[in-house]
């Protein structure tokens, strides 16, 4: 070896090591690409060359740096027709992708640690023409080799750095939605849950302008605006959460399917899983200062719909809540008043002993009797209304007031009754009707007019025999149809020891647990049985026997009125 050749082999070395120390101390992979792009482009005279860094996955490169006059551009993701050589140190001719050599490409060194391949250094020809001596590719194989251990170091400490600001802003995220569930759960106000989102939109992402779509509990869609939204069409506002996925990049495609969503520049729909479903979405606009939505940006606004979605939800409730609330006092105060239009105390008459109760299966019901007092008469009634609650409590209180307007003018009962049909027909709809069964009672004789007007037939036992009549004598039910043919008046004699007992259906449809019913004949049975009884005892007997057969549940209102003969 000449001089010389060991004065540029001492120069040589010399490089490696002063470029080895600044490597080593360089996190910068910016810094070490550009250093390793003009040491090699200076050692053999090169006018171009870049780095291919290996992307996730392993098949793809991209393009970290370049130097000179070449067609790829830094940040090009580059797939290669042909599978690299990932073994060799270094790649020449043929071995070399077209798409690099047609770009002046003539050596590609392999950059790869002990642990993996990184990617390739890519350099051009020299400009003399000639080809790489041993020594040139001695020392740039060295220049790599050592490099490749700061690359993967650099790209190493890149993504530590990567993964703490992650972590800081998945920190900065969470406190941010612990702060803002704390001002979601101060308030029941939903105007003000609403504020409060506007205000996390615009303060944390730059959000002015946002649509937020809630399915409610009666299938309709609440709309909630940010911005200057012009109002969807119904199917407009349903294609929302027609999409399939938690998170919609709104694209060109989507634009021309969804016009709407072009006009109000939205560019991100999200849908909320505040439960088991999708109840709500959303549509995001433009972001402020010109900021692009990135992926970890959903995760947060997905938190934040669900956050201030389940405090909307809480709204709901309570309104509810308060509502049902106020129902459930109107309801009891409506059966307060139901229960004062019933007699009571029942009134004492001589020759008759009596007694009544009314059991609502709601608060209010559609069942009701009365006991009216009119000089040497006495009137006694019990009807049914079709249905249970409010309604059918409303039509008995109308029922109840015709009545008592009714008794004291000089007319038959199947007169009377003629005309409550007429009223209740004109004034009610097709679907609600009345079964009604009334009686006149003149008290010294115990001689009973009656009219059943499609009521269940009351039962008279019979003291001295034991046989039972069913009082049926009347006519159709009030309200069902005009009257087409007159209302009949049957008439009967009440004597010591027989017992009347007027009933509405839930008495004997009440069921038990394998859906039997009570029925006519176990209400005979138990009358029967308990004939020698007091009107109270026989009403209580026959109240506790419906209960041991029902379980103590009545499906229907219950009404039951017992008349007993007495001296």
């Amino acid at each position: 070896m000449d001089t010389f050749e060991r004065s540029q082999s001492h120069f040589d070395l010399k490089a490696l090591l002063d470029t080895s120390r600044l490597l080593v101390e360089s996190h910068d992979p910016d810094f070490v690409l550009n250093n390793l792009l003009l040491i090699s482009m200076g050692k053999v005279m090169s006018s171009r060359a870049m780095v291919l860094l290996c992307e996730p996955g392993g098949r793809a490169y991209r393009v970290a740096k370049v130097k000179g006059k070449l067609e790829s551009r830094e940040g090009q993701v580059y797939s290669p027709d042909t599978e690299y050589d990932r073994s060799a140190t270094v790649l020449r001719g043929e071995e070399i992708p077209s798409a690099l050599r047609d770009q002046g490409i003539a050596t590609l060194f392999n950059i790869r640690t002990s642990e993996r391949h990184l990617g390739f250094l890519c350099l051009g020809g020299k400009i003399s023409g000639q080809s790489l001596s041993q020594e040139e590719t001695g020392f740039l194989e060295s220049l790599v080799f050592m490099s490749a251990v700061a690359i993967g170091n650099s790209l190493l400490v890149k993504e530590l750095k990567q993964t703490n600001r992650e972590l800081d802003l998945k920190v900065q995220e969470m406190n941010t939605l612990f702060d803002l569930s704390k001002e979601f759960n101060a308030t029941i106000d939903r105007d003000q849950v609403i504020r409060v989102f506007k205000f996390a939109l615009l303060g944390q992402m730059l959000i002015r302008t946002f649509i937020l779509a809630i399915k409610n509990d009666r299938g309709e869609t609440d709309l909630i605006r940010g911005g200057n939204i012009a109002d969807p069409q119904p199917d407009e506002l349903n294609s929302l959460f027609g999409f399939s996925h938690t998170v919609t990049v709104v694209d060109e495609d989507l634009q021309r399917d969804y016009p709407w969503l072009a006009r109000n520049n939205i560019e991100v729909i999200l849908l909320l899983n505040a439960r088991d479903n999708h109840p709500a979405c959303i549509g995001l606009g433009k972001r402020g200062g010109g900021q692009t939505y990135e992926e970890y940006d959903f995760n947060f606004l997905i938190s934040l719909g669900n956050l201030m979605l389940l405090s909307l939800h809480k709204t709901f409730l309570l309104d509810e809540q308060l509502e049902k609330k106020r129902i459930e006092e109107e309801l009891n105060l409506a059966r307060s008043i139901q229960q004062k239009l019933l007699p009571d105390p029942i009134p004492q008459v001589r020759g008759l002993d009596m007694a009544a109760i009314n059991i609502s299966s709601r608060q209010v019901g559609g069942d009701y009797y009365d006991i009216i007092p009119d000089g040497t008469k006495l009137y006694l009634a019990i009807a049914d209304v079709t249905g249970k609650g409010a309604p059918a409590s409303l039509l008995m209180a109308n029922l109840q007031a015709m009545l008592q307007v009714l008794v004291p003018l000089d007319i038959s009962l199947p007169e009377a009754t003629d005309k409550m049909n007429t009223i209740i027909h004109k004034n009610t709809a097709s679907d609600k009707f009345i079964s009604f069964f009334w009686c006149k009672v003149d008290v010294a004789t115990r001689t009973f007019a009656y009219v059943n007007a499609g009521h269940n037939p009351p039962y008279l036992f019979r003291a001295h025999n034991g046989t039972v009549e069913e009082l049926s004598t009347g006519g159709i039910l009030l309200g069902a149809m005009p009257t087409f043919s007159p209302y009949i008046e049957g008439n009967i004699q009440l004597n010591i020891g027989d017992v009347l007992v007027m009933y509405t259906d839930g008495v004997t449809e009440a069921t038990n647990t394998v859906e039997e019913e009570y029925a006519g004949i176990r209400l005979m049975d138990c009358i029967q049985a308990n004939m020698h009884c007091s009107a109270e005892e026989l009403l209580k007997s026959i109240i506790r026997d419906v209960k041991d057969f029902s379980g103590d549940h009545f499906n229907d209102d219950v009404t039951l009125l017992v008349v007993k003969g007495t001296a």
